[in-house]
């Protein structure tokens, strides 16, 4: 959060000290323009506490809130309020964005199948893993991977070094006796391909932009390896969930929510009286 706040605040706010109203006392209030799954509170609390802004929550991240809902408000002198309007404004609305269209797709997929899972990859804009996948998490999804470090996913990438069959099923014992107590995914693009894999003992299918009837057929698999999970993956969005999810799939793996269009919040500032 500081280093939000260094580089928007810098030295100081150049119009607040011009006009010599930093020491005026101000109310700011933030209000949902539309209904949404509210998230980012937690971080604009953090800029509040560091400001020594005394702060109400009305909500918290993870609630949904209707449209023209109070979400905070707070009390301090001009020139910290106006320190906190814009940052927080802009976290609020940027991941409350993320946070109601996972909601949304994880909806609209569970009118299908209702325990399936919507996961995000981490094909995240640089630096901002930990505030999207808490978004993610508000909406109600769940993550893929954190990283390379978290799990097993062997892509084609892989594959090209082990060209060999032999030699492949080999490796492939290799990893599973290396991380015994782990999950393989494996990436395939084709039935013949999730066939194969599911053969050699993987425990999770990441389908690849099939289509519905090579998903389908790839998730029949499942009656001869009953351990078996499978999941759909590239161009999954909010629109086409639904579709994804009839196929029997048991989760859906996705980036879409990362391009969420940010949702409004209004921030209104009023002037206090001393007295007030």
């Amino acid at each position: 959060m500081e280093n939000l706040m260094n580089e928007d605040i810098q030295i100081f706010d150049a119009t607040t000290y011009g006009l010599d109203i930093g020491e005026h006392k101000g109310k700011m209030e933030c209000i949902a323009r539309d209904d949404m799954i509210i998230c980012g509170l937690d971080y604009v609390t953090q800029i509040l506490n560091k400001l020594s802004i005394e702060f109400i929550l009305h909500a918290k991240d993870g609630d949904f809130v209707v449209k023209n809902s109070l979400i905070l408000e707070c009390a301090s002198n001009a020139q910290n309020l106006h320190y906190a309007w814009k940052i927080s404004q802009n976290l609020l609305e940027y991941l409350s964005g993320i946070a109601t269209y996972t909601h949304h797709m994880l909806l609209h997929a569970r009118k299908a199948n209702p325990n399936i899972t919507v996961a995000t990859t981490r094909k995240n804009f640089p630096n901002t893993k930990e505030m999207m996948i808490k978004a993610v998490l508000a909406g109600g999804g769940s993550v893929h991977r954190l990283g390379v470090y978290d799990s097993i996913l062997i892509f084609k990438q892989h594959l090209i070094f082990l060209e060999e069959k032999q030699k492949l099923e080999a490796h492939f014992k290799q990893l599973k006796t290396k991380f015994i107590e782990k999950k393989v995914a494996v990436e395939v693009d084709t039935y013949e391909e999730a066939r194969y894999f599911a053969s050699l003992g993987a425990d999770i299918l990441q389908c690849e932009k099939m289509d519905f009837d090579t998903l389908k057929k790839c998730v029949s698999l499942k009656s001869q390896y009953p351990h078996l999970l499978l999941s759909a993956t590239g161009g999954i969005t909010v629109q086409n969930a639904y579709a994804y999810a009839q196929c029997g799939v048991d989760f859906l793996v996705t980036s879409s929510p990362y391009h969420a269009k940010p949702l409004d919040i209004q921030i209104k500032i009023s002037k206090q009286e001393d007295n007030q």
